[in-house]
């Protein structure tokens, strides 16, 4: 049955098929059919990588490739094939609903108002895998639908079976596609309340500014060489500093209650 399957494929395939990196594809040749499907799979650091599952499917039996051109047969043919495809398009969905969950994590800080120095290194690591993820899924979901569309009658009996997977792998890459759209409104958010941060600060290096603007004023008016000037007589000093006193406690209720109302 090996020698068979390898005689039966076209060099090129299965040059596709042994090609780690190979995108998700579905070719229809005049003795076999072969489906590559890509999924997102989490590596052993647990960052974002890929998998390409191999699948030729001839008129008596079907083979799951495995790397160093080995075919293995499915005993149960469309059953088996099902049981395969269920088992990596769960781990994608359930590696979305982490990501997920890190989002939650996110945005229950900003809610809570508990900045972290961490949030732009987390948001750009989710958001470059769920884009990486969301590159696979989108092509990922033509194929199986072109699959499931010129194969559905030979899996009848399993038809409700391979159309929730369809459902399951669509799913998937609609959270994504959410969950993205999310984290862009989160870092919208986090701008703003950044934003808020700094103009408050200005406000009050602002308010500072002013009320050390009476006193550089007093320094510099007496500290002038000359006696012709208004209040350098005796009394004078006294004079203007109460009232650049009345001048500022005017300015900082002005300040203070323009505060409030706001």
């Amino acid at each position: 049955m090996q020698n068979n399957i390898h005689t039966l494929l076209d060099p090129l395939h299965l040059d596709d098929l042994n090609n780690p990196l190979h995108p998700s594809v579905y070719v229809e040749h005049e003795s076999y059919n072969f489906l590559i499907l890509r999924f997102p799979i989490a590596d052993e650091n647990d960052q974002i990588s890929a998998f390409s599952q191999g699948i030729v499917i001839t008129d008596e039996k079907i083979f799951l490739y495995e790397r160093e051109k080995i075919f293995i047969p499915l005993e149960s043919d469309w059953e088996s094939l099902h049981k395969i495809l269920d088992k990596y398009i769960d781990q994608s969905l359930d590696l979305v609903n982490s990501l997920r969950e890190q989002i939650l994590g996110i945005e229950e800080t900003l809610l809570h108002k508990t900045f972290k120095k961490t949030f732009l290194h987390n948001w750009f690591r989710i958001r470059k895998e769920l884009v990486a993820m969301n590159r696979i899924l989108i092509r990922t979901n033509l194929i199986y639908e072109q699959f499931f569309q010129k194969n559905e009658k030979y899996f009848t009996p399993y038809i409700h079976s391979f159309h929730d997977l369809f459902e399951h792998l669509s799913r998937s890459q609609r959270y994504v596609d959410h969950d993205i759209e999310k984290l862009n409104t989160l870092y919208n958010f986090y701008s703003a309340r950044n934003n808020d941060r700094m103009n408050e600060s200005i406000y009050l290096l602002t308010l500072l500014s002013a009320f050390s603007l009476p006193p550089i004023f007093l320094v510099g008016y007496f500290g002038m060489n000359t006696g012709s000037m208004p209040f350098t007589q005796t009394g004078g000093t006294m004079t203007v500093t109460w009232l650049l006193v009345w001048i500022s406690m005017i300015l900082f209720m002005f300040f203070l209650f323009k505060r409030y109302k706001n």
